[in-house]
C-alpha cells in the first residue's frame, strides 16, 4: 500500500505541469501587451504566421489551461480533506489557513509582481469551495454543472426576454477601437517598459482592480471546474484510470470534441449575439478542458507516453513556485527595471521564449527535488498552512496543491 498512491499522485502533478506551461502561454502577452489593447482586440503584429499562431492559441489553449488548474485545485482539496482527516486534524482550521496565505501571497504578486494574478482570486473562490466539502459526489456535479451553465443561461433568458439585449453592442467603430488600443499600448510601454518602479507600481494596482472586476463574471465557471475536480476526486476517476477508460473516453469524443467545434465556431465566426458568445465560452472552454484531462489520463497509461508526460511532473510538484518564477522572471524581461523588452517580443518569438523558460524550469525542479521534497514557495505557503515545520521526514514532494 506505501507504494500504490505513487503513479496515480505522478499523475496529477504531471498534468498540473502541463497546465502550467499552457497558462504560461497565454499569460506571456498580458507581460508585454496593455490590458486595455487586448480587452480591445488589436492585434498589433502582422505575419501570417503570427495570425495563424495566435488563432490557434485561441481555439486549443486560450481560457483551457486555467480551467485544468481549476480542477486540479478542487481535487486536491479533497485530497488534503482525505489527508487531515485521517490524521485526525482539523481540515476547516488548515484548509481556510492554506487558503488566507494564498490570498496574501496573491496580493503580493498582483501588486508588486503581475496584475494578472490568479492567487486572489482561487484563494476568495477556495471559501466558497469549503461549504461543499461534505457533498456526496452526485451532488457536486449538479452543482458543478448548474455554475458552469449558469452564465449563458442568464444571457440566452435576457436575449429571450428582450431580443435587443442579445445583439453584439460595439461602443467604437473598428477604427477608433484600434486607435485606442495604440494608445494604451504605447502608454502602457512607455510606463513598464522605460518607467520608474512607482510608475509601474501605480500602473500595476490600476491593471490588478481592473483585472479583478472582469474576472469577476468568470467566478461561477472557476467555481464550478472546482466542483468537477472534487467530484473527479471522489468518484476516483483520475484514481483508477483504467477501471473508468470507458466513461473517459467518452468524455474525450463527446466532450472534447463538442467543445473543439464550439471553440472553432467562438475564433471563426464573427457577429455572434452576446449569448452565443457566452454559449461557445462558457460551455466549450469547460469541455475541451475536460477533455484534455481525460486524454492526458489515457495517454499517461502506455509507458512511452508516460516517459514523456512524466518530465511535467516536476514543475508540477512546485507548481505554485514555478507559476511565480515565471511573473518574477518576465518582469525582468519585460519590464525597465530589467531589460525593458515590453511591446518588442512579437508573439512567434513570445512562444519561443515559454518553452525555452519552460525547459529550464523542468531542469531547475528536478534537480531542486532531488535534494529538497518541496518547492521555496510551497514550503512557505505550508509552513503558515500547518504552523510548523511543514516537512516530514522522508517526503518527497508529492503534497497535493
Amino acid at each position: 500500500m506505501a507504494t500504490k498512491p505513487q503513479p496515480r499522485i505522478r499523475l496529477i502533478d504531471s498534468l498540473r505541469g502541463f497546465a502550467l506551461l499552457g497558462i504560461f502561454l497565454v499569460n506571456i502577452t498580458f507581460f508585454t501587451t496593455s490590458l486595455q489593447t487586448i480587452s480591445f482586440g488589436v492585434e498589433l503584429w502582422s505575419g501570417w504566421y503570427n495570425e495563424v499562431l495566435m488563432l490557434l492559441r485561441g481555439i486549443v489553449i486560450d481560457g483551457k489551461f486555467i480551467l485544468i488548474f481549476s480542477f486540479l485545485f478542487g481535487y486536491g482539496m479533497v485530497l488534503l480533506q482525505e489527508s487531515s482527516q485521517a490524521k485526525g486534524r482539523n481540515f476547516n482550521r488548515i484548509y481556510a489557513r492554506r487558503l488566507t496565505a494564498l490570498l496574501l501571497i496573491g496580493l503580493i504578486h498582483g501588486i508588486l509582481i503581475w496584475y494578472g494574478d490568479v492567487l486572489t482570486h482561487y484563494a476568495l473562490i477556495g471559501f466558497l469551495l469549503m461549504l461543499f466539502q461534505r457533498c456526496k459526489p452526485r451532488t457536486l456535479l449538479i452543482w458543478s454543472l448548474s455554475l458552469l451553465l449558469l452564465v449563458p443561461v442568464l444571457l440566452t433568458g435576457a436575449s429571450l426576454l428582450n431580443p435587443a439585449s442579445g445583439q453584439v453592442f460595439e461602443p467604437f467603430s473598428p477604427a477608433d477601437a484600434h486607435q485606442m488600443g495604440i494608445y494604451f499600448q504605447e502608454r502602457d510601454a512607455a510606463i513598464y517598459g522605460e518607467g520608474t518602479m512607482a510608475e509601474i507600481i501605480a500602473q500595476r494596482l490600476n491593471d490588478y482592480i481592473s483585472s479583478i472586476l472582469n474576472m469577476v463574471v468568470f467566478y461561477p465557471q472557476v467555481l464550478g471546474m472546482f466542483l468537477m475536480g472534487a467530484y473527479f476526486c471522489k468518484r476516483r476517476i483520475l484514481h483508477e484510470v483504467r477501471k473508468n477508460r470507458k466513461g473517459i473516453i467518452r468524455l474525450v469524443a463527446i466532450g472534447g470534441g463538442l467543445g473543439f467545434v464550439l471553440q472553432l465556431v467562438m475564433s471563426l465566426a464573427e457577429g455572434l449575439p452576446s449569448w452565443g458568445e457566452a454559449v461557445v465560452l462558457f460551455v466549450g472552454a469547460p469541455l475541451l478542458t475536460l477533455g484534455y484531462i481525460g486524454m492526458f489520463a489515457l495517454l499517461y497509461q502506455n509507458k512511452s507516453w508516460q516517459k514523456v508526460l512524466n518530465l511535467f511532473s516536476y514543475p508540477g510538484k512546485m507548481a505554485f513556485t514555478n507559476y511565480l518564477l515565471q511573473s518574477i522572471l518576465c518582469g525582468l524581461i519585460f519590464y525597465s527595471y530589467g531589460l525593458g523588452w515590453y511591446g518588442t517580443i512579437e508573439p512567434i518569438w513570445q512562444m519561443v521564449m515559454v518553452f525555452v523558460i519552460f525547459a529550464l524550469q523542468v531542469v531547475f525542479s528536478r534537480a531542486w527535488l532531488k535534494r529538497l521534497p518541496i518547492g521555496p514557495f510551497e514550503y512557505v505557503w505550508r509552513l503558515f498552512t500547518y504552523w510548523g515545520n511543514p516537512v516530514k521526514q522522508g517526503e518527497r514532494g508529492h503534497a497535493p496543491s
